[in-house]
């Protein structure tokens, strides 16, 4: 299973595993081309909705892992797939 990590600036979003990276990724670039503009991002949980304002100089990282179905916990939960060492508390 892929879970997917999109870091914009400093900020991480866990995204929803039907996520369409493809779409997403062209999404952004055309946001950035454009001299900025507001993104949707399809983020984890039930009800959550972030949009965000993507720009030229904004660092954008798409992050794919491979992880196991058991290591999903809880759609609602940031990022459960992470080492806690990758956290900031």
């Amino acid at each position: 299973m892929q879970a997917v990590t999109l870091t914009i600036g400093e900020r991480p979003f866990r995204l929803r595993l039907t996520t369409d990276v493809a779409e997403l990724s062209a999404r952004l670039t055309t946001a950035v081309r454009a001299g900025g503009g507001m993104v949707e991002i399809p983020v984890c949980g039930e009800g959550s909705s972030v949009t965000v304002l993507v720009s030229p100089g904004v660092s954008v990282v798409l992050e794919t892992r491979k992880v196991e179905p058991e290591q999903i916990f809880d759609e609602a939960r940031i990022m459960p797939w992470l080492p806690a060492d990758d956290l900031e508390f």
